[in-house]
């Protein structure tokens, strides 16, 4: 996750300052901070699962929620603090 975030950030960046008159340094940081917010913000299922709560309630069945040890990978609080704040951190950096 945080490597698939450090190229999109770096191509998003490259291209935000090929286009404006932002510095690429100043705006693979900022890309990188969104990046962690975003991330932050779906890292965990959240999403997906909010996503089919209306065609469970359809078909009779209560929400889903997450097995806790499921063991399949990171939590959304896993997400957030190895993924998120070190992308975040990183970006701060950059800026300056």
């Amino acid at each position: 996750m945080i490597l698939a975030a450090v190229v999109l950030a770096a191509v998003a960046g490259a291209g935000w300052a090929g286009a404006g008159d932002t510095g690429y340094r100043r705006a693979v940081g900022i890309c990188l901070m969104a990046a962690a917010c975003l991330l932050a913000l779906t890292g965990g299922t959240v999403l997906s699962r909010a996503t089919t709560n209306q065609a469970r309630a359809f078909l009779g069945h209560g929400p889903d929620r997450e097995d806790p040890a499921g063991g399949a990978g990171l939590t959304a609080a896993g997400v957030l603090l190895f993924v998120t704040l070190p992308l975040l951190v990183l970006g701060l950096v950059l800026v300056g």
